[in-house]
């Protein structure tokens, strides 16, 4: 059974080219989201060649480091895409990340509170290692990730939140089941809305404790 290829973008890079070239990753991902996972390994780098000339503006090529205004979000290299990445990392990830996916690894999406960073660590390379694709949070807004809020109003960390927990339930839409770090048995408000969500569309639902 085909799955959606922007599964393939779930697992990132250890390490980027230059600033820029997450951003671009992520902006592919959502480009690829909707598609199927019936697509050659050709196929597949000829479209992420085609898509990263648009974005881009000049063809990916060796040695290029090429300036994006949307990717420029401060530090050294804002901004800046790197094409040796995409041609050495990028591609080769992506291609052996399709290979995976269609090869019938079940997926699984990690649900739970952010406050659980350790916890979700632990449990995404113990399910990585049992042989299952993990998709896990894009950020711990409550351990680690706090200055994710810096400079927002009320008003746009209650639409950034609400953002989140749709996107975690899209992530559900992709896996076979979901994992639920519920440490000491806790399980939130939002936590609870994607276990509902879960059992609604058919998803097995599997739990740290209990």
């Amino acid at each position: 059974m085909s799955k959606d290829l922007s599964l393939i973008f779930e697992n990132k890079p250890k390490q980027w080219g230059l600033r820029g070239d997450p951003y671009l990753w992520d902006e592919m991902k959502d480009v690829f989201a909707g598609k199927t996972t019936d697509i050659t390994e050709r196929d597949l780098a000829d479209e992420i060649c085609e898509y990263y000339e648009k974005a881009v503006g000049e063809p990916l090529k060796y040695g290029s480091m090429v300036y994006v205004e949307r990717f420029a979000h401060g530090g050294m290299s804002s901004g800046q895409v790197s094409g040796e990445f995409w041609i050495c990392k990028g591609i080769p990830l992506l291609i052996d990340n399709l290979k995976k996916v269609k090869s019938g690894y079940p997926v699984v999406t990690l649900c739970g509170s952010t406050r659980f960073k350790e916890q979700f660590i632990e449990v995404q390379k113990r399910l990585t290692l049992e042989g299952n694709i993990v998709i896990s949070v894009g950020l711990f807004g409550h351990s680690g990730d706090d200055e994710v809020w810096d400079g927002m109003d009320e008003g746009a960390i209650s639409k950034t939140k609400e953002m989140l927990d749709d996107m975690h339930k899209r992530k559900i839409d992709l896996a076979d089941s979901i994992f639920v770090i519920n440490v000491g048995g806790y399980i939130g408000d939002s936590t609870r809305s994607e276990i509902e969500y879960a059992e609604a569309h058919g998803k097995e639902v599997k739990y740290l404790e209990g």
